[in-house]
């Protein structure tokens, strides 16, 4: 399932010049370079990370990403496999589409 969300993700992504080299790599390589990036900062960090910045200068494709971040976090945590901020962001999203500040 996580491998389908992210190649979703890749295809947004792709979509607006903003995929990385990292990303395609995880889609097309084994589990465990597949997993290293889904608990990576690439995705999950802070600043420059997949979950802070891509897509901001596109608001629609944006709350799109935020959706498909928030299905990826929440199959990685039943799993139990997760960056340190994966929770965090999760909520965060959650929190904004509610609030419908993205």
């Amino acid at each position: 399932m996580v491998r389908e969300i992210l190649a979703e993700m890749s295809e947004l992504l792709e979509r607006h010049n903003a995929s990385s080299n990292a990303l395609f790599a995880a889609l097309h390589g084994d589990d465990e370079k597949l997993w290293r990036y889904l608990v990576s900062n690439d995705l999950w960090g802070g600043a420059g990370s997949v979950a802070d910045q891509a897509l901001l200068e596109t608001p629609e494709e944006r709350k799109m990403l935020d959706n498909l971040m928030i299905r990826l976090g929440r199959e990685q945590m039943k799993i139990g496999k997760v960056n340190v901020r994966t929770e965090m962001w999760v909520s965060a999203f959650e929190k904004w589409q509610a609030e419908k500040l993205r």
